[in-house]
């Protein structure tokens, strides 16, 4: 009997109080399993989306350029995204693609990308400063990505261009195989890679990309244009991926993940990425995001100008309507300042 007015009991308090689960909207989340996509993991295990009414559905892909016609096509509500010529081409075709919030910047201290030099090279001498890239197999992500702009800062830094180089189009994970095989000379990549190709005498971290480029923006979320217009939600869905966003650079202290909560931090990004390895994590450059989701415009604009020196957007393609940081604007008296470990 008892167990049955419990049970009937629930239910009346289900009827005059609908369950948070039969309310809450639902966010589509493209994601990529890398360190960058932690503020969104955090944000999903430590129930941020869920205190702010949201349920959110992280759903993998192997790169981020594969997330742009989903979210064009409303399929996705938001997902990682980098300033690819690709990108910029879809806003072109019509996609309304908007940039909200920093994914993950390269800048002094926390480099977590670098222009790395087959050990062999730097061993015999046969490369010294970046004026020696001249005629070398220099490894990047992707044709039209921004790590293009990138090496192209480099070159530049050189006096060289980027005819002086010969371009290998190939993912971050194929990086060390390239350089144990001899295939390439040198590379622009990204941690954990970087501190593996090290570990395995492969390949040197010859500079830190802060070294030409001081400050690179290599990852935004990006919304879809539907999802733009619905400012409650997207403002929801934006304090609480800066509520892990937070969490995270909490953890990180002199250019390493150090700081309170480590441990735990650490477990985390090796829960999300698939990385066995802790101790990769631990000796890596971590990323940084800026705990107020600020993009950095400068670095937009740079981008875009070198793609269009290239001719891989057409010339009347600007940032305005792409870039909008008036969500994460106006989320910063919600959140108030963020007090670094360091």
């Amino acid at each position: 009997m008892l167990k049955h007015l419990l049970v009937v009991a629930a239910a009346i308090v289900a009827l005059l109080s609908p369950s948070q689960a039969q309310t809450a909207k639902t966010v589509k989340v493209g994601t990529t399993n890398l360190s960058s996509d932690i503020g969104l993991f955090l944000a999903e295990k430590r129930g941020y989306f869920r205190d702010e009414g949201l349920k959110v559905e992280l759903i993998p892909f192997d790169a981020g350029a594969k997330m742009v016609a989903p979210l064009g096509a409303g399929d996705l509500d938001a997902g990682a995204g980098a300033a690819s010529a690709g990108l910029y081409n879809a806003v072109n075709r019509g996609l309304k693609l908007k940039m909200v919030a920093d994914k993950g910047t390269n800048i002094a201290g926390y480099s977590y990308k670098a222009l790395m030099v087959r050990k062999d090279l730097i061993d015999s001498g046969a490369f010294k400063s970046l004026a020696d890239l001249k005629g070398k197999k220099v490894a990047i992500i992707a044709n039209g990505a921004a790590d293009e702009s990138v090496i192209n800062q480099a070159l530049k830094k050189a006096g060289l261009n980027d005819g002086d180089i010969e371009k290998v189009f190939l993912p971050f994970p194929q990086h060390l195989t390239a350089f144990a095989n001899k295939a390439i000379d040198a590379s622009i990549s990204a941690e954990p890679g970087i501190t593996a190709m090290v570990r395995n005498n492969v390949a040197v971290r010859f500079v830190g990309v802060d070294d030409f480029y001081p400050v690179q923006q290599t990852a935004m979320l990006l919304i879809n244009g539907k999802f733009a217009e619905d400012r409650k939600t997207v403002t929801a869905f934006l304090k609480a991926y800066l509520r892990g966003v937070r969490d995270y650079a909490a953890t990180l202290k002199d250019g390493k993940i150090t700081g309170p909560g480590a441990e735990a931090m650490i477990n985390d990004i090796a829960e999300m990425t698939g990385i066995k390895d802790a101790s990769l994590l631990h000796q890596m450059v971590p990323v940084f995001i800026d705990p107020d989701g600020q993009i950095n415009r400068a670095s937009v604009e740079t981008d875009l100008a070198y793609f269009k020196s290239r001719g891989l957007v057409a010339n009347d393609i600007s940032t305005e309507g792409v870039v909008d940081m008036s969500f994460v604007n106006e989320l910063k008296p919600v959140l108030g300042p963020f007090k670094a470990s360091n």
